[in-house]
């Protein structure tokens, strides 16, 4: 997502660009999440205000609003894109009490939020097609996939195609990004999901979350229902670059299914790699001390909320001048040295 979204918009100021695919676009986590397109970061309102402190969280709020708002834009009805509305469902009497509080600190800072019974609603959020929204937004680019980079060299490149000169250079890389840049505070987290075949009735009527974000579902137009999370239940194991789901996870995912009286069958299991960070808030900006590299990525599990809006500054800050907001520019975090 954020290749595509640095692609479209360096076009749109005439700028030359390539994106560079190691396999073909979406076959990360862009193409393997559950296409929640939300407000905020996984966590709760509340506890983003004790996280980050109340002025940071309205303004993450806010940016994500616009992302939400500017990728739909882009989009234009494309990619199955809805906006119906999240729901947070509290799996715990604490955690109830935690989406009252959020709803209700959400209202005094001006986001719509409706608290009720143990469930809180954003009626802004919505949902899409996550693989459709990526082939949508690189319409028109230059993009060459299979070809993957192996060397970050000076004013360039080294690909598995030969070496690539650029004087400047974006890794729109999310969780891989240590794979190039082992400095990056980015680490790996796997997600886990499952789809069933067509349900013959509505089954929930927005998109989910609950338990603290570690599980979410939300049923398609065609009836199908997508189950994911529970990676909390093992987090040793979920920790890494394996994509292949667990028979771990993917048991509890069943179990799920089951108790939400679910009997149209499994017809695809998968998973895909999240790029986390120590605060939970995104790299935009340089690398330190790397003249003409730059980063845009660690979206921690919520990549849709955020990467079109932040590759929108990234590049007004490579072509204008402007910075990012101080809670997502790269240098605020320390970036380890390699050993």
């Amino acid at each position: 997502m954020t290749g595509v979204s640095l692609l479209r918009e360096l076009a749109a100021r005439d700028i030359d660009a390539l994106l560079l695919e190691r396999r073909h676009l979406a076959a990360g986590a862009s193409g393997r999440n559950a296409g929640f397109l939300l407000e905020g970061t996984a966590a709760n309102y509340a506890a983003a205000v004790r996280q980050h402190g109340r002025a940071v969280a309205r303004e993450v709020w806010a940016f994500t609003a616009e992302n939400h708002a500017r990728l739909a834009e882009a989009l234009a009805g494309a990619a199955g894109h809805r906006r119906l509305g999240a729901y947070t469902l509290a799996a715990s009497a604490e955690e109830e009490l935690e989406l009252e509080a959020a709803a209700s600190l959400m209202q005094e800072d001006g986001f719509p939020a409706e608290y009720r019974a143990g469930r809180l609603l954003n009626p802004r959020d919505g949902e899409l097609d996550p693989a459709a929204a990526v082939d949508a937004l690189a319409q028109g680019g230059q993009v060459i996939e299979g070809c993957e980079v192996t060397s970050l060299g000076a004013g360039g490149v080294e690909t598995s195609r030969g070496d690539l000169q650029a004087a400047t250079v974006v890794l729109a890389t999310n969780a891989y990004t240590p794979q190039l840049l082992a400095a990056a505070p980015i680490r790996p987290v796997r997600a886990q999901m499952l789809a069933t075949a067509p349900a013959g009735e509505l089954l929930v009527d927005r998109p989910t979350y609950s338990d603290w974000g570690y599980r979410y579902w939300r049923q398609l137009a065609d009836g199908r229902l997508l189950l994911g999370g529970f990676r909390n239940l093992a987090p040793e194991e979920e920790v890494g670059y394996v994509e292949e789901p667990s028979d771990r996870i993917q048991n509890h995912l069943e179990r799920h299914r089951q108790a939400m009286g679910v009997e149209a069958p499994v017809t695809h299991r998968w998973a895909g790699i999240m790029g986390f960070t120590p605060d939970s808030l995104p790299l935009v900006g340089p690398v330190p001390g790397r003249s003409g590299l730059f980063v845009c990525g660690g979206y921690t599990g919520h990549g849709l909320g955020f990467a079109f809006n932040a590759a929108r500054r990234l590049v007004g800050l490579l072509l204008d001048g402007q910075e990012p907001p101080s809670w997502m520019a790269a240098a605020r975090l320390a970036w380890r040295t390699p050993g």
